[in-house]
C-alpha cells in the first residue's frame, strides 16, 4: 500500500488498482495529501469501504433500477416514478456518483423543496421514491448504506396535517337529492355506500353486481394513462365482496333501467371525464354543502361506519385495506376518544 511524493507540488498521493462491484479491475489515484500517512490512510479506507460500491452516476443507476423494477410494477406506478425522476430526482442528483451522495446532500435537497413551498406530503412522496432507489442499490448492488435513512423524513416547522374532508350522512342526503344526472348520482351513491376507490368503481362491470343478493364484487381497478384505459387488479391485489343497503341498490336498479340493453361485461360507468366531480359540484352548489374530492366519499363511508360502531376489522376489509393498521392510521381521529364515555361504559359492566 505505497504512497508517492509529488515533487512538483510537494504533496503526497496514492495510486493503486482495485476490483469494483462489477468485478472489473480499475485504477484509482488521489492527490493533495500533506503527509504520506494521510495518503496511505485514504487508500486503506477506500479499499475497506468504497471500492466495492457502485460508483456510476445516479442517472446511470436510475436507468438500471428502472430496468430491474419495470416487470414488477403497474403502468401507472411506472408513470409516477418517471415523473418524479424527470422533474425532481435527476435534476438534483443525476450527475453525482451514487456512492458519494451523502445524507447532507439529501437534507439540502429536502430543504430546497421546502423553500419552493411544495406541500409536505408531496415532498415526503419524493423522499420515499428517492429512498426506494437507494434501497435497491443497497439490496442488490452492494451500496454501503441508504443516505435517505440517515437524512430522515422531511418536515416543515409547525406543519399541521390537513383535516380529512368528508360528508356526514345529513350532508350526503342533501347533496344526492340535488344531483340531476343519473349516472353521476348513481356513482356518488355507490361510492358513498360502499367505500370503494374511484378506480374500482370505474372498472366495475354489470356482471359483478348481484341485484338479488345486494352485493358488489370488486376485483379490478381502472386508470387512464396517456389517454388509454388500463385495467389492473385492485390496489392490494385482492378481491372483495361488499354488501350494499337497499337505498344504494334501488339507485343502481333505476340507473340500470335507463341503459339500453347492457351486456354483462359492459362497464357500469363507461368512462367520461370528470362526470363524478361535476355531479358533486352540482349537488354542492344547489344544496350549499361544502365540496369534497371524490376520494372524500370513501372517507365519508368510513366515518359513517365508525359512527355506527362497526368493528374496525370489518371496516378495513370493506375498504380493501391490506392491513387494519392502515385503517387505524388513516381514521384514528374518527374514533370516539371521550374519556367520560369510556368510564360510563366501564361502570355499566356488571360482575357476576
Amino acid at each position: 500500500m505505497p504512497a508517492y511524493k509529488d515533487e512538483k507540488r510537494g504533496t503526497w498521493y496514492c495510486k493503486f488498482y482495485y476490483t469494483d462491484y462489477e468485478g472489473k479491475s480499475r485504477q484509482k489515484c488521489k492527490r493533495g495529501f500533506t503527509l504520506k500517512r494521510e495518503a496511505e490512510a485514504w487508500e486503506r479506507e477506500f479499499l475497506q469501504n468504497i471500492c466495492y460500491q457502485p460508483d456510476m452516476t445516479f442517472s446511470a443507476f436510475y436507468d438500471l433500477y428502472l430496468k430491474d423494477v419495470t416487470p414488477r410494477l403497474r403502468a401507472h406506478t411506472l408513470q409516477r416514478k418517471g415523473y418524479y425522476a424527470k422533474n425532481h430526482l435527476l435534476p438534483s442528483f443525476g450527475e453525482m456518483k451514487l456512492n458519494e451522495i451523502s445524507a447532507l446532500d439529501v437534507r439540502q435537497w429536502q430543504n430546497e423543496l421546502i423553500e419552493r413551498d411544495f406541500a409536505l406530503k408531496y415532498i415526503q412522496n419524493l423522499h420515499r421514491e428517492l429512498s426506494a432507489i437507494f434501497n435497491h442499490a443497497v439490496r442488490f448492488y452492494k451500496l454501503n448504506q441508504n443516505p435517505c435513512r440517515l437524512a430522515g423524513q422531511p418536515m416543515k416547522a409547525d406543519e399541521k396535517k390537513p383535516p380529512i374532508r368528508f360528508w356526514t350522512l345529513e350532508e350526503y342526503s342533501k347533496v344526492i337529492d340535488c344531483i340531476d344526472d343519473i349516472k353521476a348520482k348513481t356513482a356518488v351513491s355507490l361510492l358513498y355506500w360502499s367505500g370503494m376507490r374511484k378506480g374500482e368503481l370505474l372498472a366495475l362491470r354489470w356482471s359483478r353486481i348481484d341485484f338479488g343478493g345486494a352485493t358488489v364484487s370488486i376485483n379490478e381497478s381502472y386508470q387512464r394513462l396517456r389517454g388509454k384505459a388500463v385495467v389492473t387488479p385492485t390496489k392490494t391485489g385482492e378481491s372483495r365482496v361488499i354488501r350494499l343497503p337497499d337505498v344504494c341498490m334501488n339507485q343502481l336498479k333505476e340507473y340500470h333501467q335507463c341503459i339500453y340493453d347492457p351486456a354483462s361485461n359492459d362497464f357500469v360507468f363507461p368512462w367520461e371525464k370528470r362526470f363524478i366531480e361535476l355531479g358533486i359540484r352540482e349537488g354542492c352548489k344547489e344544496s350549499g354543502v361544502k365540496r369534497i374530492h371524490v376520494h372524500g366519499l370513501r372517507h365519508s363511508h368510513a366515518s359513517l361506519l365508525i359512527s355506527l360502531g362497526v368493528n374496525v376489522v370489518l371496516i378495513s376489509k370493506r375498504l380493501g385495506h391490506a392491513k387494519v393498521s392502515t385503517t387505524l392510521d388513516t381514521y384514528s381521529h374518527f374514533f370516539p376518544d371521550d374519556e367520560e364515555t369510556v368510564i360510563d361504559q366501564l361502570d355499566s359492566v356488571i360482575l357476576k
